[in-house]
């Protein structure tokens, strides 16, 4: 009994300086990779920016000194009117009512379009009758640029003038660069054969100037 006690102690030794010793290592290992060199770059102030679409609107009625101005951030939709015309009769010859100068503000080359956003006839005095409803259509607008040799953009109906159409700057060319610009003349006229439903009545037209990057 007594040798085999003294074998199993010294088996029991052994298993003790083994766990010992793999304590130690483990601590040894985890101690040397605290301590390892360590690098560290960084790279900072990495932008990505984007250009913009804008664009000013200037309207001048004809015989008017007060252009109107608006953009595309500022009231967009409450730019002046292009043109303040009364007392039109059958035979009205194609006259200069108005222009617009729009000019490409944003720092991204476009394209732009004009396009009728609306054309309603009202009342313009006491005679007026829910039958006098074809002056927008029977009205003949046409819009011209600023080319050295103008350019037709525009001849109909002012009320069929729903389609966008494209247009150029002064340059002709049809991407606008940043700062391009050009200026629209609008004329109307109003047929002889004008019937009487023309007569009594105002037509109020809206028009719609659209810009995409090109």
């Amino acid at each position: 009994m007594s040798i085999e006690r003294k074998s199993s102690d010294r088996r029991q030794l052994r298993a003790g300086m083994v766990f010992v010793l793999v304590v130690a290592g483990t601590a040894l290992i985890g101690w040397g990779g605290l301590a390892a060199w360590q690098a560290v770059t960084q790279n900072n102030g990495s932008t990505a920016s984007t250009l913009g679409v804008h664009m000013s609107n200037t309207a001048t009625v004809a015989g008017s000194l007060n252009p109107v101005t608006c953009n595309d951030e500022s009231l967009p939709t409450a730019c002046g009117a292009i043109f303040d015309v009364g007392g039109i009769t059958p035979g009205y010859g194609l006259t200069s009512v108005g222009t617009v100068a729009i000019t490409n503000t944003g720092t991204e080359a476009s394209t732009f379009q004009l396009s009728l956003k609306s054309a309603t006839v009202s009342g313009d005095d006491s005679y007026y009758t829910s039958s006098d409803t074809t002056l927008c259509s029977d009205l003949q607008l046409t819009v011209k640029n600023s080319q050295p040799t103008p350019v037709v953009v525009y001849t109909g109906s002012l009320a069929s003038m729903t389609t966008p159409i494209n247009i150029t700057d002064n340059a002709g060319t049809l991407v606008w660069g940043p700062g391009a610009s050009d200026t629209f003349t609008f004329s109307l006229a109003l047929p002889s054969s004008s019937p009487n439903t023309d007569e009594d009545s105002m037509c109020t037209a809206a028009f719609t100037w659209g810009q995409n990057g090109a």
